[in-house]
Formats: structure tokens, C-alpha cells, sequence
């Protein structure tokens, strides 16, 4: 796209692939993955759509590199002895950012870029140098990978959307729910409105409270 004088357009970026991902990111951030289509890409980035295909060969393409996008922007603990803290540390870094691009977090991405299996392997690392044999390690990453991504999903659906009408709704809940005399229920309904992400970390150390002890049955003094 061009000024009327014919001059280049000084504003827009230069097309490259590490552009045009950063514009599809922002665009599916601010608005959706379903907003992502090859034309939307390229009115964002001021040219023709098929300007986009010179360096990424199809949507698929731009949707798996700005997944790695996202996955590049989980911290990775080094090493560390305590492989405890080095897997909260990742998984809660993990947690906060596929809250920040909920998109992501349902996404299988199909060519596995390189962050996402940097992230995976720093993941199992931690696992293997506690002293967990391969396998015990595939389990494990496993179901820290569907904690991770099951509660992010869990934490969008209780997110309030309409502060006002959430309050109407659990109110009307809790009349109801002390009028058939659930007590238990009323605390939980009560404590999923001063939950702030508390209940992430409370699991996380339960899943690893489970391994603890399966590595200390493997491995006995």
C-alpha cells in the first residue's frame, strides 16, 4: 500500500515472517482465532493477501507459528535441585500465559515449533534429573499438562463477563441452596468469589505431593 504522492507508506511495517506473525498475534488476541483469515491478516498488515504466502505457505502455517509465539513466552527454570520448585515454576508461568491467549490453549498445534518443544523438554528434564524413569516421566508431564490446561479452561468459564449479573445469579444461588439446607455448597459457592487463582496453585501442589511420594517409593532410603 502506497501514500497518494506514490511515496511507500513509512508506517507499515516490513513484511517478513516474524511480522506477519506478530500481526496475526495481536489480531487473534484482540479478536479471536475465527477472525484470522488470510485476507483480515493482510488488511492488518496494509497488503494483498497473497503478499503473506511469499513467506508462510497457508493458514495452518501462521496458526502454528504464533502458538510457538505464545509458547516462547513461558519462562523455563533452569536448573535447579529442587525439581519441585523448578516444575511449579514452569507450570505456573505455562498457566498465566495460555490465560493471556485463552486461543492457544485449545489449539493442537501440528508442526510442534521449537518453543513449544523447548518448553517440553525442560519439562520432562526436570522430571528425569528427580530421579523419575522415562516412563514415570511421560506420565507425569502428561497429567501436568492436562491440570495446566484443563484449569485454564475452568478459570475462563468462572471468569465474570457482567460483574452485576454474576452477583444476581450467585445471590439467587445461595437463597436457594440455604432454603434446601446444602451448607457444604454454600462455602463453595462463597469461596469461588474470593478464589484468585489460589485454587491453581493448591492443585498443582496436590499433583506434586502424588509425585513426591511415588518417587520416594521408587526410590527408598
Amino acid at each position: 500500500m502506497t501514500r497518494s504522492d506514490g511515496e511507500p507508506d513509512a508506517t507499515r511495517r516490513p513484511l517478513s515472517r516474524d511480522s506477519i506473525l506478530a500481526a496475526a498475534l495481536e489480531l487473534v488476541d484482540a479478536e479471536g482465532l475465527e477472525s484470522l483469515t488470510m485476507r483480515a491478516l493482510g488488511a492488518r498488515l496494509g497488503v494483498e493477501a497473497m503478499s503473506i504466502y511469499h513467506h508462510l505457505p497457508s493458514k495452518q502455517a501462521v496458526i502454528d507459528g504464533i502458538v510457538d509465539l505464545v509458547w516462547a513466552k513461558v519462562t523455563l527454570t533452569g536448573d535447579t535441585r529442587d525439581w519441585r520448585t523448578a516444575v511449579r515454576r514452569t507450570a505456573r508461568s505455562a498457566f498465566t500465559t495460555l490465560l493471556r491467549h485463552p486461543w492457544a490453549n485449545r489449539i493442537r498445534a501440528s508442526s510442534g515449533g521449537p518453543a513449544r518443544m523447548t518448553y517440553i523438554d525442560a519439562s520432562l528434564g526436570h522430571l528425569r534429573s528427580a530421579g523419575f524413569t522415562p516412563e514415570q516421566a511421560f506420565h507425569a508431564h502428561h497429567v501436568l499438562e492436562a491440570y495446566i490446561q484443563g484449569y485454564v479452561i475452568q478459570a475462563l468459564d468462572f471468569a465474570p463477563t457482567d460483574a452485576a449479573a454474576e452477583r444476581e445469579q450467585r445471590d439467587a444461588a445461595l437463597a436457594y441452596l440455604e432454603q434446601v439446607g446444602h451448607t457444604h455448597l454454600i462455602e463453595h459457592v462463597n469461596l469461588h468469589a474470593s478464589d484468585q487463582g489460589s485454587g491453581f496453585d493448591f492443585g498443582l501442589m496436590l499433583l506434586l505431593d502424588g509425585l513426591d511420594a511415588r518417587l520416594e517409593r521408587s526410590h527408598p532410603q
